[in-house]
This record gives C-alpha cells, sequence and structure tokens, in this order.
C-alpha cells in the first residue's frame, strides 16, 4: 500500500510514525496539488494535517473523485478558543476542524474524538513527542510549583490583559506563602512584563525540554494546553488557568478562575490530594491509549468509507486562498510582466519582436 503524507517526514516521525512492511511512504504530498488524477491515483491513501493549507482541502477533493481514502491528524489536543479565535484562522476565513473534509480524524483524546464522531470516523491517538516516556518520572521531595503557559496563549490585547493579571496574582499568592516556584514562559511580551511586576531575577525555566523539566517540580499550573496532559501522565497536581468563557474539553484536577478561588484549596493542590488526584486520573484516561501515529494510520486505511459531504463554502475559500497567496506562483503572469518590462528597452524590442515572429 501507498500512502502519501502532505507534510514533511519530520512532522510525522516526530508524531510517532514508523516504517511497516509492505506500506511505502511518501511525504511533502502537499506539492503535487496540481498534478494528474494518474499520478495522483498510484497512492491508495492521503494523509494531511494543516488545516488551513489550501493545498490539503484540493487534494483532498481530488482523492475523494478518485475513490481515495482520506486522513486529517491532529497533533495536539482540541481548543474550542484556538479554533474560534485564533488569528492565524481568522485570517483565512477558516475555524479549524469546522467542518471535517477529510474521511478520518486522528485526534487527541477520547472526549474529542466523541465530540467530532458526526463529522468522520474517528480514532484517538497519543502522538509521541507529547508523552515519550513508558512511565512517570519520580517526584522531587521538594513542593515547587512551575507555572507555565503554551507557546500561543492569548489572541488579542484583551486576552493578554486578563492573563497577565491572573498570572500576576497566582505568583503573588505563591510567594507571599513562601512557596518555591519558577516560571517556564517563551512570550517575550509576557515575560517582559512578569519581570516589571516581579523583578529581572525571577526564575523562568526554559533551558530543557518539558518532561526533562518537570522533574524537578511537584505541580504545574499552565493555560488549556498538551501540556496539561503530560503533566498529570506524570502524576504532577495539575492545574488550568481560566481566562476566557469558552467551553474545554480538556480538564485536569484543579481550576483557577481567580487567585482568591485557588488561594482556598492552595494546600491540597500542593500536598497533591489523594481524592483530587483520583478525579484528575479519570480526566487524563480520556488521553492515555495505547495506539500510537502507526496503529491508527493503519486501522485507518481498513476501516469503511464514512460519506462525507464535502462544504462547498470551505472549498471554495480554500481556492480563493490559494489563488491569494503570495506563495503561489503564477508563471504566466511572470513571463508578461518580464516581457513587458522589457520591452521598454528600445535594443531589446526590437530583438523581441524578430523572436517572436520566428517562434509565433
Amino acid at each position: 500500500m501507498k500512502i502519501l503524507f502532505s507534510e514533511g517526514e519530520w512532522y510525522y516521525r516526530d508524531l510517532g510514525l514508523n516504517d511497516v512492511d509492505r506500506y511505502a511512504f511518501s511525504f511533502d504530498g502537499m506539492r503535487y496539488y496540481n498534478k494528474s488524477d494518474r499520478f495522483l491515483y498510484q497512492y491508495d491513501l492521503f494523509v494531511c494535517s494543516y488545516y488551513t493549507m489550501p493545498h490539503n482541502v484540493i487534494l483532498t477533493r481530488r482523492f475523494h473523485a478518485l475513490g481515495v481514502k482520506t486522513i486529517l491528524c491532529s497533533d495536539g489536543i482540541f481548543d474550542f478558543a484556538n479554533s474560534f479565535k485564533n488569528p492565524m484562522h481568522l485570517k483565512y476565513g477558516l475555524t479549524s476542524f469546522h467542518p471535517i473534509l477529510q474521511d478520518v480524524f486522528l485526534c487527541v483524546g477520547k472526549n474529542e474524538a466523541n465530540y467530532f464522531n458526526d463529522k468522520a470516523i474517528t480514532m484517538d491517538f497519543m502522538p509521541k513527542r507529547l508523552i515519550s516516556r513508558k512511565v512517570p518520572c519520580p517526584i522531587p521531595e521538594d513542593k515547587r510549583v512551575l507555572l507555565t503557559t503554551a507557546n500561543t496563549a492569548y489572541f488579542n490585547n484583551q486576552e493578554y490583559d486578563v492573563l497577565l493579571g491572573l498570572i500576576i496574582d497566582i505568583g503573588t499568592l505563591l510567594i507571599e506563602g513562601s512557596i518555591d516556584f519558577s516560571f517556564r514562559i517563551f512570550d517575550k511580551k509576557l515575560l517582559a512584563s512578569l519581570n516589571k511586576e516581579f523583578g529581572l531575577d525571577i526564575s523562568n525555566d526554559i533551558d530543557e525540554g518539558f518532561e526533562d523539566t518537570l522533574q524537578r517540580y511537584s505541580s504545574v499550573i499552565t493555560t488549556p494546553s498538551s501540556i496539561a496532559v503530560v503533566s498529570m501522565f506524570h502524576r504532577r497536581s495539575t492545574a488550568l488557568l481560566i481566562y476566557r468563557d469558552w467551553p474545554m474539553l480538556l480538564q485536569t484536577g484543579w481550576m483557577v478562575p481567580s487567585a482568591k478561588i485557588f488561594g482556598i484549596h492552595l494546600s491540597d493542590f500542593l500536598m497533591r490530594s489523594e481524592s483530587r488526584m483520583e478525579v484528575q486520573d479519570k480526566f487524563l484516561d480520556g488521553y492515555l491509549t495505547k495506539n500510537g501515529m502507526t496503529e491508527r494510520v493503519l486501522e485507518a486505511a481498513q476501516v469503511e468509507f464514512k460519506s462525507v459531504k464535502e462544504r462547498e463554502s470551505l472549498i471554495i475559500k480554500s481556492y480563493e486562498n490559494m489563488l491569494l497567496s503570495k506563495f503561489n506562483f503564477n508563471f504566466e503572469f511572470f513571463i508578461r510582466k518580464l516581457y513587458k518590462r522589457l520591452r521598454s528597452f528600445k535594443i531589446l524590442s526590437s530583438i523581441l519582436n524578430r523572436i517572436k515572429k520566428s517562434v509565433f
């Protein structure tokens, strides 16, 4: 079986894709969006991940016309705010994963799979890049908190102000309680504001990967992101900063709408209250699965087709995005423009006229 992956090989290897006997993988398939049907028909399955990439919509539609199954793959947890408010999505006039045009949707989390199961055949999986270890790392004896955020934690100035205020309030709560903590902030704007508030000597633990960093902490406070799932897997008491009114499929043992409310249960959080950790483990079960990228792709290749009604509005918008993209190279337009430019030079103009007559 020949499978075409739209994005680069490194991307899917990072998700956990491994070579399998009798399966041939090809990558960077998005460059084939304008290839002939005969060329595309050599593939038995098409897999893509970048939802807003017009190439993937075009290829999905073309493979559907050829009767070839298509798969959409998500590389992290689904977040409603990110789907509906992310400027990178709004810029293209799209809402991430709404709708799903592909036959099968691979996503992180059972609740997420259940949410989308009326749109396509859904399967949950665990990307290797999220949890790379087979067992949780040891918890340090000293109580220490890691206060962190997703790489893109806010989508406008209003969200930024609310999030910053909440982080400052939580940081102040920890300082007043003489609780050891560090930040893990990659956003320069957010970090500059925190430096201004707490001083330039604040600890910002960003030198290692998250799982390695986690070994130094017993608890984690974070914005909604895949980080929370990793933290729960490693048995850290995990709290989510709540600064939006959007619903969330992701749940952890603790929620932080304000420092005042969180302060009431801070002791339970630091001591990793047994009853609350049991609740957190239940939430974690919704994400844990033995099925990785390779297993799910092979399984999806064998399932029966579920008819997907293509949304014409999305397809039209994707073609429009393709035409307007600065990466779209219109060769004919370039040649005509170059020809007119060269004709402005008298010597070259006579030469071009002779060439034109001899050719045409």
